[in-house]
């Protein structure tokens, strides 16, 4: 597994260039350009022929490796958002457009979309306005849009990602009380699941342990340590904290997060413990986007 091994990224030495499947994306800012880098087998290489305007925050794999997904304004840098899938060998793209797109995942077996939506008739702005969060589900062979489920509230440290099995969804998002809340959702938009003061990882591959457990962690403010939640049951188990650094990705068990310096990130255990060296990117970059599938 990716999160096995330690891995070294010279960054301004990169090769850009088509590739077949890729382990592990990462969407950064350096100091004199951005980019979004992949690790193809053993190899890390930047994403070559992307949107100007990509939003980098939203940038997640899919479940196979083979494509990007991510939002992007129009190429003028105007316009409404696009949902874009961009097949990595070949540089096809898919896009899907909307005013009220604002983060969206692929499913595992590729059919769907599924994307969070702003629907509030306001401007946006907490108790100023008709305040409504949205995931609407597209068929990505037709274009079919199907709006699964709304609630009262808005999307902040908004997340949204399939259970391994594709037959649930987490979607993180704020109360009109300001709660933030992580709800879980089957295909015909039920609520299975409703966990305030719970927060999913943005990386869509980061929060799902198995088909039916969230690994979720309290409000971001809240030093308090990574949670377990059984879905069937709403049984909740928390492991410890003895690291206060941010959560960057979960994979196989394994928390992602930054090291003792800026261009260093380790992994640790879900109880904080039997910290390894994971990453280095020379020189040093900050990740807005981390997803791992392998």
């Amino acid at each position: 597994m990716v999160v096995d091994q330690s891995w070294e990224v010279a960054f301004d030495a990169l090769a850009s260039r088509p590739v077949r499947a890729a382990r592990m994306v990462l969407a950064v800012q350096g100091l004199d350009r951005n980019a979004v880098i992949v690790l193809d087998g053993d190899a890390f290489v930047t994403v070559p022929d992307l949107p100007a305007h990509l939003s980098r925050e939203t940038v997640s794999l899919s479940s196979d490796g083979t494509r990007l997904v991510f939002l992007a304004r129009q190429d003028d840098g105007a316009g409404p958002m696009r949902v874009v899938l961009h097949t990595l060998a070949t540089g096809a793209r898919q896009e899907f457009v909307s005013d009220d797109f604002m983060r969206a995942a692929l499913s595992p077996d590729g059919t769907r979309l599924a994307v969070l939506a702003d629907l509030s008739a306001g401007p946006g702005i907490p108790g100023v306005g008709d305040e409504s969060a949205g995931v609407t589900l597209i068929e990505t062979a037709t274009g079919t849009r199907l709006p699964l489920w709304s609630a009262e509230g808005y999307w902040e440290e908004a997340s949204i990602s399939w259970s391994p099995d594709g037959r649930l969804l987490a979607a993180t998002y704020l109360t009109p009380d300001d709660v933030l809340t992580t709800v879980v959702l089957d295909l015909s938009g039920k609520e299975v699941g409703s966990y305030e003061e719970r927060v999913a990882l943005p990386g869509p591959h980061s929060v799902w342990a198995s088909d039916r457990e969230l690994i979720v962690y309290p409000e971001p403010d809240d030093e308090g340590p990574l949670i377990a939640i059984d879905v069937p049951t709403g049984g909740e188990h928390r492991f410890t904290r003895k690291n206060f650094n941010a959560y960057l990705a979960i994979s196989g068990g394994r928390v992602v997060r930054p090291g003792s310096s800026p261009e260093r990130f380790v992994t640790t255990d879900l109880n904080d413990g039997d910290e390894r060296p994971f990453l280095t990117i020379s020189p040093a970059v900050a990740i807005d986007a981390l997803d791992i599938v392998s």
